[in-house]
C-alpha cells in the first residue's frame, strides 16, 4: 500500500470514529423546536384557592394549563429508553400570588426551572418566595408516563404524557410555609392530584453533524475507487 492510500484509509477510520462519536451525542441531545404542557387539576386549583396564577420568563398560562417552549431534549438513550428530557429555560415557570390582607402582606411564591426526568417519574423545579429561594429538587412525583412517540432529532418526533403529579412532602411543606399556611395540612394536600405533564417536539431538528461525516466517508471512498482505477 503505497503512502497516498495510506492516508486515505487513515482519513477513513477518523471519519468513521467521528461520525460514531457524533452520533451517539446526537442520541443523547438534539435540538427542534419542543413544547411542555402541565396542566393543573381542578382539585390543587380548588385547594389553592383565590390566589392568582401568572407565567414567567416567556411561559404562557390559561385554562389551568402552564406551556412552556425549549429548543432541546436531552436524553441518555434512543427511543422509549431515555432517562432525562431537558431542561425548560430557568427563568420560566409560573408564581402562585397571594392577595394581601389586613394581617399579612401579599407573597409571590416563584416555581421555575422545571425538568422532567423519566427515571424519578418526577419533576424537579425551584421554588422562589418574594425572590429568595426557598426550596430546589423535586417537586411532583408521579407514577407513570408513557411515550407514545420516540423521541428521534432527525423526524423531530417525540410525544410524553405522565400520569397523575403530586407534591412531594418536602415541596408542599414549601408551599404551605410560603402562602403562610401551617405544614400539617402537607398530609391532605400530598395525596391531591397537582396535574400531568405532556412533552411534545413539534418540528424536525436541524441537520446532524452526524450527516455531514459520513458525507465525508463517501468522498473519502470514492477518493480511494478513483485512485486505483488510475493504477489499473
Amino acid at each position: 500500500m503505497n503512502v497516498f492510500n495510506t492516508k486515505l484509509t487513515q482519513m477513513a477510520a477518523v471519519a468513521v470514529l467521528a461520525a460514531s462519536a457524533l452520533s451517539t451525542a446526537q442520541a443523547a441531545v438534539f435540538a427542534a423546536p419542543t413544547k411542555a404542557n402541565l396542566t393543573l387539576s381542578s382539585d390543587i386549583v380548588s385547594v389553592l384557592g383565590s390566589v392568582t396564577i401568572t407565567p414567567l420568563g416567556g411561559a404562557t398560562y390559561g385554562s389551568n394549563v402552564l406551556s412552556e417552549s425549549f429548543s432541546s431534549v436531552s436524553t441518555s438513550g434512543s427511543g422509549a429508553s431515555f432517562s432525562f428530557l431537558g431542561l425548560t429555560p430557568s427563568t420560566a415557570g409560573f408564581a402562585i400570588v397571594t392577595a394581601a390582607t389586613a394581617t399579612n402582606p401579599s407573597v409571590s411564591l416563584n416555581v421555575t426551572s422545571l425538568s422532567f426526568n423519566t427515571a424519578t417519574k418526577g419533576m424537579d423545579a425551584v421554588l422562589s418566595v418574594n425572590g429568595v429561594q426557598a426550596y430546589s429538587g423535586l417537586f411532583l412525583q408521579g407514577t407513570t408516563y408513557s411515550v407514545t412517540e420516540a423521541f428521534n432529532a432527525a423526524s423531530g418526533t417525540g410525544f410524553i404524557q405522565t400520569g397523575d403529579l403530586k407534591l412531594t412532602s418536602a415541596s408542599a411543606t414549601a408551599l404551605l410555609t410560603a402562602l403562610g399556611q401551617p405544614t400539617y395540612l402537607a398530609a391532605f394536600i400530598t395525596p391531591v392530584s397537582f396535574g400531568t405533564l405532556s412533552v411534545d417536539v413539534t418540528a424536525a431538528a436541524v441537520p446532524e453533524p452526524s450527516t455531514y461525516a459520513l458525507m465525508g466517508i463517501g468522498l473519502i471512498g470514492m477518493g480511494l475507487v478513483a485512485r486505483k482505477r488510475r493504477q489499473a
